[in-house]
């Protein structure tokens, strides 16, 4: 399945402000922990259960909600049908944490939720799908890839399919092999130290090449390079094949 720009692109802001829904105590503490660490994102509240996430939207207008689609209790479809309802155009993006992409979180991405992240994402993936789903693009889990369990890949961020303009293209060309290489991997969901022990090299050379490349093309921020990376087609996740694409595969 193939993340797309949903046509309503809102710029990043210094601070994204999320509402965490789980009817468990200590995975919203987890997730608070995780999104803790990047100081762009404000968990600004947490609700236990639909009817209180909704009444939260109203009080906060955050601009994420991050769900658990099997949190115990919580009717996480007929709470984006609520909020689609009541909120209109205003309807904070909602993301999904879920297991699979079958049953529930396929109905709420129907209802209107803006993507779904596997639970085998990592911290750094998640975080990500959440600056993504801030800026208006929705990301959908994909199968078929070889980073997840079961063959799927746990970064959603699949295919952004919004073209880059030609000065992003002609900007890249101004990439290095090494850099590109490090694009395409921050793109994929990549940490450093991840980036570390595919590329062979030091973490402090790996940030050295983030930011060089940011430098080169204009970007703030690792997020503005993820998406860029999928703007312009540089992103390797594209093509749902295992390792790097074989010609004419794409």
């Amino acid at each position: 399945m193939f993340p797309q720009y949903s046509g309503k692109e809102r710029p990043i802001t210094a601070s994204v402000r999320v509402l965490l829904v789980d009817g468990r105590a200590i995975t919203r503490t987890g997730i608070r922990a995780i999104l803790d660490q990047d100081r762009a994102v404000e968990v600004v509240g947490e609700a236990a259960d639909a009817a209180e996430a909704e009444r939260e939207v109203l009080r906060l207008s955050p601009g994420v909600v991050l769900a658990d689609a099997q949190s115990p209790g919580l009717d996480v479809v007929g709470m984006v049908a609520t909020l689609s309802a009541r909120c209109g155009d205003t309807m904070p993006a909602v993301l999904l944490t879920a297991q699979d992409t079958d049953g529930i979180a396929r109905e709420a991405l129907r209802a209107g939720a803006k993507g779904v992240v596997l639970s085998s994402a990592t911290p750094e993936q998640l975080v990500s799908a959440v600056h993504m789903v801030a800026a208006g693009y929705a990301v959908h889990a994909a199968t078929g890839l070889r980073d997840g369990p079961g063959g799927e890949d746990p970064w959603p961020a699949s295919a952004l399919r919004r073209p880059g303009t030609e000065a992003d293209r002609a900007r890249a060309g101004l990439l290095t092999r090494r850099e590109s290489e490090v694009l395409q991997l921050l793109a994929r969901g990549f940490s450093n130290a991840e980036m570390s022990a595919e590329l062979v090299v030091s973490e402090s050379t790996v940030k050295s090449h983030v930011q060089n490349l940011l430098d080169k093309l204009h970007l703030r921020n690792r997020v503005h390079a993820v998406i860029y990376a999928h703007r312009t087609g540089l992103a390797p996740a594209l093509c749902a094949c295992a390792g790097p694409p074989p010609s004419g595969a794409c």
